[in-house]
Protein backbone atom coordinates (compact mmCIF):
# COMPACT_ATOMS: atom_id res chain seq x y z
CA UNK A 1 0.00 0.00 0.00
CA UNK A 2 2.83 2.38 0.93
CA UNK A 3 4.53 1.50 -2.38
CA UNK A 4 1.38 2.40 -4.29
CA UNK A 5 1.02 5.72 -2.45
CA UNK A 6 4.67 6.61 -3.00
CA UNK A 7 4.37 5.69 -6.68
CA UNK A 8 1.34 7.93 -7.08
CA UNK A 9 3.15 10.79 -5.32
CA UNK A 10 6.24 10.36 -7.51
CA UNK A 11 4.15 10.24 -10.67
CA UNK A 12 2.24 13.32 -9.55
CA UNK A 13 5.49 15.20 -8.89
CA UNK A 14 6.89 14.14 -12.28
CA UNK A 15 3.68 15.19 -13.97
CA UNK A 16 3.61 18.54 -12.14
CA UNK A 17 7.28 19.10 -12.90
CA UNK A 18 6.62 18.44 -16.60
CA UNK A 19 3.69 20.85 -16.65
CA UNK A 20 5.72 23.46 -14.79
CA UNK A 21 8.60 23.05 -17.26
CA UNK A 22 6.22 23.52 -20.15
CA UNK A 23 4.79 26.62 -18.51
CA UNK A 24 8.28 28.09 -18.12
CA UNK A 25 9.48 27.11 -21.59
CA UNK A 26 10.24 30.06 -23.86
CA UNK A 27 7.65 30.94 -26.50
CA UNK A 28 8.46 29.74 -30.02
CA UNK A 29 10.26 32.24 -32.22
CA UNK A 30 7.81 34.18 -34.34
CA UNK A 31 7.56 33.55 -38.08
CA UNK A 32 8.72 37.09 -38.82
CA UNK A 33 11.78 36.77 -36.55
CA UNK A 34 12.96 33.40 -37.85
CA UNK A 35 12.35 34.49 -41.45
CA UNK A 36 14.35 37.69 -40.90
CA UNK A 37 17.25 35.73 -39.44
CA UNK A 38 17.28 33.22 -42.32
CA UNK A 39 16.98 35.97 -44.95
CA UNK A 40 19.87 37.94 -43.45
CA UNK A 41 22.11 34.86 -43.50
CA UNK A 42 21.25 34.19 -47.13
CA UNK A 43 21.92 37.79 -48.21
CA UNK A 44 25.21 37.85 -46.31
CA UNK A 45 26.33 34.72 -48.18
CA UNK A 46 25.78 36.27 -51.62
CA UNK A 47 28.55 37.89 -53.61
CA UNK A 48 28.33 41.70 -53.90
CA UNK A 49 27.07 41.33 -57.48
CA UNK A 50 24.41 38.76 -56.56
CA UNK A 51 23.33 40.82 -53.55
CA UNK A 52 22.82 43.83 -55.80
CA UNK A 53 20.79 41.68 -58.21
CA UNK A 54 18.64 40.33 -55.38
CA UNK A 55 17.79 43.61 -53.61
CA UNK A 56 14.96 45.98 -54.55
CA UNK A 57 13.23 48.76 -52.64
CA UNK A 58 10.17 47.82 -50.56
CA UNK A 59 8.19 50.45 -52.48
CA UNK A 60 9.26 49.20 -55.93
CA UNK A 61 5.70 48.37 -56.91
CA UNK A 62 6.47 46.93 -60.34
CA UNK A 63 9.18 44.57 -59.07
CA UNK A 64 7.11 43.44 -56.08
CA UNK A 65 3.90 42.69 -57.95
CA UNK A 66 5.26 41.34 -61.23
CA UNK A 67 5.36 37.55 -60.92
CA UNK A 68 4.28 34.58 -62.98
CA UNK A 69 3.54 30.88 -62.79
CA UNK A 70 4.67 30.31 -66.38
CA UNK A 71 7.94 28.57 -67.31
CA UNK A 72 11.11 30.67 -67.41
CA UNK A 73 11.27 30.36 -71.21
CA UNK A 74 7.99 32.31 -71.39
CA UNK A 75 8.48 34.95 -68.68
CA UNK A 76 11.82 36.32 -67.45
CA UNK A 77 12.28 36.65 -63.68
CA UNK A 78 14.04 39.26 -61.55
CA UNK A 79 16.50 38.42 -58.80
CA UNK A 80 18.96 35.57 -58.32
CA UNK A 81 18.57 32.19 -60.04
CA UNK A 82 18.86 29.12 -57.83
CA UNK A 83 20.98 27.39 -60.48
CA UNK A 84 23.64 30.10 -60.08
CA UNK A 85 24.15 29.37 -56.37
CA UNK A 86 26.74 27.05 -54.88
CA UNK A 87 25.57 24.23 -52.62
CA UNK A 88 26.06 26.02 -49.25
CA UNK A 89 24.09 29.04 -50.46
CA UNK A 90 21.30 26.83 -51.84
CA UNK A 91 21.04 25.28 -48.39
CA UNK A 92 20.62 28.76 -46.88
CA UNK A 93 17.84 29.48 -49.39
CA UNK A 94 16.04 26.32 -48.32
CA UNK A 95 16.46 27.40 -44.69
CA UNK A 96 14.66 30.62 -45.62
CA UNK A 97 11.82 28.74 -47.33
CA UNK A 98 11.51 26.49 -44.27
CA UNK A 99 11.46 29.52 -41.96
CA UNK A 100 8.66 31.08 -44.03
CA UNK A 101 6.38 28.06 -44.21
CA UNK A 102 4.94 25.11 -42.30
CA UNK A 103 6.23 21.60 -42.89
CA UNK A 104 3.44 20.98 -45.42
CA UNK A 105 4.08 24.32 -47.14
CA UNK A 106 7.79 23.60 -47.47
CA UNK A 107 7.13 20.08 -48.75
CA UNK A 108 4.78 21.45 -51.41
CA UNK A 109 7.17 24.16 -52.59
CA UNK A 110 10.21 21.90 -52.68
CA UNK A 111 8.11 19.23 -54.39
CA UNK A 112 6.89 21.66 -57.06
CA UNK A 113 10.50 22.49 -57.97
CA UNK A 114 11.36 18.81 -58.06
CA UNK A 115 8.34 18.10 -60.29
CA UNK A 116 9.90 20.25 -63.02
CA UNK A 117 12.65 17.63 -63.26
CA UNK A 118 10.00 14.91 -63.63
CA UNK A 119 8.16 16.96 -66.28
CA UNK A 120 11.43 17.50 -68.13
CA UNK A 121 12.33 13.79 -68.21
CA UNK A 122 8.81 12.63 -69.10
CA UNK A 123 8.58 15.19 -71.91
CA UNK A 124 11.84 13.98 -73.43
CA UNK A 125 10.53 10.40 -73.33
CA UNK A 126 7.29 11.47 -75.02
CA UNK A 127 9.25 13.32 -77.68
CA UNK A 128 11.20 10.15 -78.45
CA UNK A 129 7.89 8.28 -78.85
CA UNK A 130 6.56 10.98 -81.18
CA UNK A 131 3.88 12.05 -78.69
CA UNK A 132 5.15 15.64 -78.38
CA UNK A 133 6.44 18.11 -80.99
CA UNK A 134 10.18 18.19 -81.56
CA UNK A 135 10.88 21.78 -82.56
CA UNK A 136 12.88 24.73 -81.29
CA UNK A 137 10.05 26.24 -79.23
CA UNK A 138 9.18 22.97 -77.52
CA UNK A 139 12.83 22.07 -76.94
CA UNK A 140 13.43 25.46 -75.30
CA UNK A 141 10.39 24.92 -73.10
CA UNK A 142 11.47 21.44 -72.03
CA UNK A 143 14.99 22.70 -71.27
CA UNK A 144 13.50 25.36 -68.97
CA UNK A 145 11.77 22.73 -66.82
CA UNK A 146 14.39 22.27 -64.13
CA UNK A 147 14.63 22.81 -60.38
CA UNK A 148 17.40 25.33 -61.06
CA UNK A 149 15.08 27.74 -62.87
CA UNK A 150 13.61 29.44 -59.81
CA UNK A 151 14.49 32.95 -58.67
CA UNK A 152 14.41 34.85 -55.39
CA UNK A 153 14.45 38.56 -54.68
CA UNK A 154 14.24 40.84 -51.64
CA UNK A 155 12.41 44.11 -51.16
CA UNK A 156 14.07 46.06 -48.40
CA UNK A 157 16.97 44.76 -46.32
CA UNK A 158 15.88 42.29 -43.60
CA UNK A 159 18.98 43.14 -41.57
CA UNK A 160 18.13 46.83 -41.22
CA UNK A 161 14.51 47.44 -42.24
CA UNK A 162 11.44 46.82 -40.06
CA UNK A 163 9.40 46.38 -43.24
CA UNK A 164 10.71 44.06 -45.93
CA UNK A 165 9.56 41.24 -48.22
CA UNK A 166 10.84 38.45 -50.39
CA UNK A 167 9.61 36.57 -53.45
CA UNK A 168 10.33 33.05 -54.71
CA UNK A 169 9.16 32.57 -58.29
CA UNK A 170 9.38 30.04 -61.10
CA UNK A 171 7.25 27.51 -62.96
CA UNK A 172 4.10 26.74 -60.93
CA UNK A 173 5.41 28.65 -57.92
CA UNK A 174 5.14 32.24 -56.77
CA UNK A 175 5.45 32.77 -53.02
CA UNK A 176 5.26 36.30 -51.60
CA UNK A 177 6.20 36.90 -47.95
CA UNK A 178 6.08 40.30 -46.23
CA UNK A 179 7.22 41.41 -42.77
CA UNK A 180 5.74 44.60 -41.35
CA UNK A 181 6.87 45.52 -37.83
CA UNK A 182 6.99 41.93 -36.63
CA UNK A 183 3.90 40.67 -38.47
CA UNK A 184 4.07 38.35 -41.47
CA UNK A 185 1.82 38.17 -44.54
CA UNK A 186 2.06 35.26 -46.99
CA UNK A 187 -0.23 36.20 -49.87
CA UNK A 188 -0.53 36.02 -52.78
CA UNK A 189 0.66 32.41 -52.89
CA UNK A 190 0.44 30.53 -56.20
CA UNK A 191 1.12 26.79 -56.19
CA UNK A 192 0.66 24.44 -59.13
CA UNK A 193 1.74 20.98 -60.19
CA UNK A 194 2.37 19.07 -63.39
CA UNK A 195 2.12 16.19 -63.31
CA UNK A 196 -0.48 16.31 -60.56
CA UNK A 197 0.14 12.59 -60.12
CA UNK A 198 3.28 10.88 -61.37
CA UNK A 199 1.99 8.16 -63.72
CA UNK A 200 5.04 5.96 -64.26
CA UNK A 201 8.50 5.06 -63.05
CA UNK A 202 9.74 4.46 -59.50
CA UNK A 203 7.78 7.47 -58.20
CA UNK A 204 4.46 6.42 -59.75
CA UNK A 205 1.54 7.60 -57.64
CA UNK A 206 3.56 10.41 -56.03
CA UNK A 207 1.65 13.71 -55.57
CA UNK A 208 2.85 17.09 -54.38
CA UNK A 209 -0.61 18.62 -53.89
CA UNK A 210 -3.13 15.89 -53.24
CA UNK A 211 -5.38 17.37 -50.59
CA UNK A 212 -6.31 20.50 -52.53
CA UNK A 213 -8.03 18.12 -54.95
CA UNK A 214 -9.62 15.80 -52.42
CA UNK A 215 -10.85 18.46 -49.99
CA UNK A 216 -12.60 20.41 -52.74
CA UNK A 217 -14.18 17.30 -54.24
CA UNK A 218 -15.37 16.14 -50.80
CA UNK A 219 -17.01 19.53 -50.37
CA UNK A 220 -19.03 19.41 -53.59
CA UNK A 221 -19.97 15.76 -53.03
CA UNK A 222 -21.46 16.67 -49.66
CA UNK A 223 -23.95 19.14 -51.19
CA UNK A 224 -27.63 18.40 -51.68
CA UNK A 225 -29.33 18.94 -55.03
CA UNK A 226 -30.67 22.27 -53.82
CA UNK A 227 -27.26 23.38 -52.55
CA UNK A 228 -25.60 22.38 -55.82
CA UNK A 229 -28.08 24.58 -57.64
CA UNK A 230 -26.51 27.56 -55.88
CA UNK A 231 -22.88 26.42 -55.72
CA UNK A 232 -22.43 25.25 -59.33
CA UNK A 233 -22.37 28.31 -61.56
CA UNK A 234 -21.74 26.68 -64.93
CA UNK A 235 -20.68 23.55 -66.78
CA UNK A 236 -18.19 25.58 -68.87
CA UNK A 237 -14.79 25.22 -67.22
CA UNK A 238 -12.74 28.45 -67.39
CA UNK A 239 -9.37 28.58 -69.06
CA UNK A 240 -7.54 29.23 -65.79
CA UNK A 241 -7.95 30.65 -62.31
CA UNK A 242 -9.40 34.16 -62.41
CA UNK A 243 -7.10 36.08 -60.05
CA UNK A 244 -3.81 34.66 -61.22
CA UNK A 245 -0.84 36.93 -61.97
CA UNK A 246 -2.10 40.40 -62.82
CA UNK A 247 -5.71 39.38 -62.15
CA UNK A 248 -6.13 40.78 -58.68
CA UNK A 249 -9.61 42.24 -58.13
CA UNK A 250 -11.11 40.62 -61.23
CA UNK A 251 -13.71 38.78 -59.13
CA UNK A 252 -16.14 41.60 -58.40
CA UNK A 253 -18.70 39.87 -56.19
CA UNK A 254 -19.25 36.89 -53.90
CA UNK A 255 -20.86 34.05 -55.84
CA UNK A 256 -22.13 30.57 -55.15
CA UNK A 257 -23.39 28.94 -51.97
CA UNK A 258 -23.06 30.90 -48.70
CA UNK A 259 -21.56 28.90 -45.86
CA UNK A 260 -24.50 29.93 -43.67
CA UNK A 261 -26.61 27.45 -45.66
CA UNK A 262 -24.31 24.51 -44.94
CA UNK A 263 -24.96 21.86 -42.31
CA UNK A 264 -22.52 21.65 -39.37
CA UNK A 265 -20.70 18.72 -41.01
CA UNK A 266 -20.45 20.61 -44.30
CA UNK A 267 -19.14 23.68 -42.48
CA UNK A 268 -16.45 21.47 -40.94
CA UNK A 269 -15.48 20.26 -44.42
CA UNK A 270 -15.25 23.87 -45.58
CA UNK A 271 -12.96 24.80 -42.68
CA UNK A 272 -10.72 21.82 -43.50
CA UNK A 273 -10.55 23.05 -47.09
CA UNK A 274 -9.62 26.59 -46.02
CA UNK A 275 -6.98 25.33 -43.58
CA UNK A 276 -5.36 23.22 -46.31
CA UNK A 277 -4.39 26.44 -48.06
CA UNK A 278 -3.79 28.76 -45.10
CA UNK A 279 -1.69 26.21 -43.19
CA UNK A 280 1.02 26.34 -45.86
CA UNK A 281 2.29 29.40 -43.99
CA UNK A 282 4.24 29.13 -40.75
CA UNK A 283 2.28 28.60 -37.53
CA UNK A 284 1.62 32.12 -36.26
CA UNK A 285 1.05 33.68 -39.69
CA UNK A 286 -1.42 30.90 -40.53
CA UNK A 287 -3.07 31.21 -37.12
CA UNK A 288 -3.49 34.96 -37.47
CA UNK A 289 -5.04 34.53 -40.92
CA UNK A 290 -7.50 31.90 -39.64
CA UNK A 291 -8.53 34.18 -36.77
CA UNK A 292 -9.13 36.96 -39.26
CA UNK A 293 -11.33 34.71 -41.41
CA UNK A 294 -13.23 33.47 -38.35
CA UNK A 295 -13.74 37.03 -37.11
CA UNK A 296 -15.41 37.93 -40.40
CA UNK A 297 -17.98 35.21 -39.69
CA UNK A 298 -18.72 31.91 -41.35
CA UNK A 299 -21.73 33.44 -43.10
CA UNK A 300 -19.34 35.66 -45.10
CA UNK A 301 -17.73 32.67 -46.87
CA UNK A 302 -18.99 31.41 -50.25
CA UNK A 303 -18.26 28.12 -52.02
CA UNK A 304 -18.33 28.06 -55.82
CA UNK A 305 -17.94 25.21 -58.32
CA UNK A 306 -17.69 25.25 -62.12
CA UNK A 307 -17.63 22.15 -64.32
CA UNK A 308 -18.53 18.49 -63.79
CA UNK A 309 -18.95 17.31 -60.20
CA UNK A 310 -19.30 13.57 -60.81
CA UNK A 311 -15.69 12.57 -61.54
CA UNK A 312 -12.62 13.68 -59.57
CA UNK A 313 -10.37 13.05 -62.58
CA UNK A 314 -12.12 15.57 -64.84
CA UNK A 315 -11.32 19.26 -65.30
CA UNK A 316 -13.15 21.58 -62.91
CA UNK A 317 -12.78 24.79 -60.93
CA UNK A 318 -13.72 25.72 -57.38
CA UNK A 319 -13.45 28.82 -55.21
CA UNK A 320 -13.78 29.78 -51.55
CA UNK A 321 -14.29 33.52 -51.17
CA UNK A 322 -14.75 35.84 -48.21
CA UNK A 323 -13.63 39.29 -47.05
CA UNK A 324 -10.24 37.98 -45.86
CA UNK A 325 -9.66 34.94 -48.09
CA UNK A 326 -9.80 34.02 -51.75
CA UNK A 327 -8.94 30.46 -52.73
CA UNK A 328 -9.07 29.29 -56.34
CA UNK A 329 -8.38 25.81 -57.69
CA UNK A 330 -8.24 24.85 -61.35
CA UNK A 331 -7.64 21.47 -62.93
CA UNK A 332 -5.73 22.12 -66.15
CA UNK A 333 -4.93 20.22 -69.31
CA UNK A 334 -1.43 18.80 -69.38
CA UNK A 335 1.15 20.07 -71.83
CA UNK A 336 0.70 18.25 -75.12
CA UNK A 337 -2.06 16.00 -73.78
CA UNK A 338 -5.76 16.14 -73.02
CA UNK A 339 -5.65 14.50 -69.59
CA UNK A 340 -6.25 16.77 -66.60
CA UNK A 341 -3.00 15.87 -64.85
CA UNK A 342 -2.14 19.49 -64.11
CA UNK A 343 -3.42 21.86 -61.40
CA UNK A 344 -3.22 25.57 -60.52
CA UNK A 345 -4.13 27.10 -57.15
CA UNK A 346 -3.92 30.50 -55.53
CA UNK A 347 -4.67 31.90 -52.10
CA UNK A 348 -5.06 35.64 -51.53
CA UNK A 349 -6.11 38.03 -48.82
CA UNK A 350 -8.28 40.60 -50.65
CA UNK A 351 -7.42 43.21 -48.02
CA UNK A 352 -3.77 42.48 -47.30
CA UNK A 353 -1.95 40.96 -50.28
CA UNK A 354 1.72 42.02 -50.10
CA UNK A 355 1.01 43.25 -46.55
CA UNK A 356 -0.49 46.35 -48.08
CA UNK A 357 -3.06 46.94 -45.34
CA UNK A 358 -0.25 47.06 -42.76
CA UNK A 359 1.91 49.21 -45.03
CA UNK A 360 -1.05 51.54 -45.72
CA UNK A 361 -0.47 51.40 -49.47
CA UNK A 362 -2.34 49.83 -52.36
CA UNK A 363 -0.34 47.80 -54.84
CA UNK A 364 -1.58 47.63 -58.41
CA UNK A 365 -0.57 44.15 -59.47
CA UNK A 366 1.37 43.84 -62.69
CA UNK A 367 0.85 41.06 -65.23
Amino acid sequence: MQFVIRTVIVLALVSFSGINSLAQAPAPTSSATQMTTAATRLLDALSPEARKTALFAIDDEVARTTWSNLPASFVARKGVRIGDLDAPTRILLHHLIQASTSSQGYAKMAGIMWLDEILHDQSLERQQKGEMPNNERMNTLIASWTSENYWFSFFGDPATDANWAWLLSGHHLSANFTVVEGKMAFTPLFLGAEPYEVASGPMAGWRVMSHEVERGYEMVQSLTTEQRGKAILSDEVPRDIVEGPGGRGDIKAFEGLPASELTPNQQLLLWHLVREYVANADFDAAGAQMKKIEADGLEKLYFTWIGPSDDISKRYYYRVHGPSILIEYMRERGVGEGAANHIHTIVRDPNNDYGEDWLKVHYREQH
